[in-house]
């Protein structure tokens, strides 16, 4: 296991607040109700996809898609114990974005995630049960920069 994927899985262990994009300070939970519009939220099993359009470098458009044409994916693995969650790309650039977990499918938790390279998954692991999830807010990330927040 290379370095940078070493620690962004030690990052999301953690689960540490994190800092959304233009300096504010993502809610750290919200009903299911009140998650920004754009999101793709679902089970992760077998998997839960956006869709997200790059021109010049910035995310111009992004929303949920089914589970075939997305090119953000995030796949659930767990057991009674355990939650790992799988996330890859086929963008061409980095990419951030924001996760918030759920026991219950009704009150989500901002969680900590690192940003995925293009050929490298990135793998969150909670030491819990986590059985939803909402993906959404793509942004670039500068290059050579991988951030895990």
């Amino acid at each position: 296991m290379n370095r940078m994927l070493a620690g962004c899985l030690m990052v999301a262990m953690c689960a540490i607040p994190a800092v959304a994009s233009a300096g504010k300070a993502a809610p750290k939970t919200l009903a299911r109700g009140e998650l920004p519009a754009g999101f793709a939220v679902g089970t992760a099993s077998p998997s839960l996809a956006l869709q997200v359009e790059i021109v010049d470098g910035k995310v111009t458009a992004s929303a949920p898609a089914s589970d075939e044409p997305g090119n953000l994916r995030a796949a659930r693995s767990s057991d009674a114990a355990q939650t790992t969650l799988m996330v890859s790309s086929t963008l061409p650039v980095a990419i951030k974005f924001d996760l918030y977990i759920s026991t219950d499918g009704e009150q989500f938790t901002y969680a900590s995630s690192c940003g995925v390279t293009p050929g490298i998954s990135s793998f969150e692991m909670w030491e819990q049960p986590v059985k939803h999830f909402a993906l959404g807010n793509p942004r670039v990330l500068p290059a050579g920069r991988m951030a895990c927040d």
